[in-house]
């Protein structure tokens, strides 16, 4: 009797412990199945085909995983992992850590931009492709990462998100209760939100030629952009000689008798 006691006890053990580790993996895959379902809702509620969101969706989970509060060594966030001058315009209108990591708020940025600064991209990767369809979807993951996401790697890239859009497509979406209730009120919230980038671009300083001295350490770049190879880091309190200003903020300087750019939001003028 007591042999199969223990045995009985030894089993009841093991099916808890199967219970717990069930429920733990179910939870994790349901936070990210989650994300998914509203990210996807909350791009077609803006009007995207099936093969459009699935071509931005796959930008998303090779950026972010769909976690929108992802950090990436403290440089890049969100969904689309957001950084330098467009994240600082981010932060700026959502204030709070708990706005920023909304997915509604994200998505809304987003549109923003594809609407606003990033429009070529928008033109480019979104406009051309409304057929929907797998190899659509393809063609938009492929070109939403060329021209929005712009990564360093422009040959692999673009094909794995292409093809992530294909499988995507192929899957069947449920649209979640918090993106229906985003979509109601939709247009009123799209609106608040480009009245509040707007604002906050247009208080953006203005920079000229001349000197200035650097507030923070401060990348060198072979481009205007922040998508292009970083040569070298300047000090904080390091001077330097701006000859042009390209893009309202970038500004041209030698460096290592070569000519560079560093964004002049961290520096000033003296």
């Amino acid at each position: 009797m007591k042999k199969i006691s223990r045995v009985i006890v030894a089993f009841a053990l093991l099916l808890a412990l199967s219970v717990s580790l069930f429920h733990t993996s179910a939870s994790a895959i349901t936070t990210t199945e989650r994300n998914r379902n509203e990210i996807y809702s909350q791009l077609v509620a803006r009007g995207l085909t099936k093969a459009q969101a699935c071509g931005i969706l796959a930008n998303i989970e090779y950026e972010s995983s769909y976690n929108p509060n992802a950090w990436y060594k403290n440089i890049s966030y969100g969904l689309c992992q957001w950084q330098g001058d467009r994240l600082k315009v981010f932060q700026d209108t959502y204030k709070t850590e708990a706005q920023r990591a909304s997915i509604y708020n994200q998505i809304s940025y987003l549109f923003t931009e594809l609407k606003g600064k990033e429009k070529n991209a928008y033109n480019k990767s979104i406009v051309p492709y409304t057929k929907n369809t797998a190899d659509e979807a393809y063609n938009v993951g492929y070109m939403f990462c060329l021209k929005f996401e712009r990564p360093l790697d422009q040959k692999t890239n673009p094909v794995n998100r292409g093809n992530k859009a294909k499988q995507l497509f192929a899957m069947n979406f449920t649209t979640t209760t918090s993106s229906s209730s985003a979509k109601k009120s939709s247009t009123k919230k799209t609106s608040t939100v480009k009245k509040t980038v707007t604002t906050t671009v247009s208080k953006l300083k203005t920079y000229t030629t001349g000197r200035y001295k650097t507030t923070a350490k401060l990348k060198v770049r072979t481009s205007a952009t922040t998508s292009s190879k970083s040569v070298g880091v300047l000090k904080k309190g390091a001077n330097v000689t701006v000859k042009s200003v390209k893009s309202k903020k970038w500004g041209k300087i030698t460096y290592k008798k070569k000519s560079r750019y560093v964004s002049l939001d961290y520096a000033k003028k003296v």
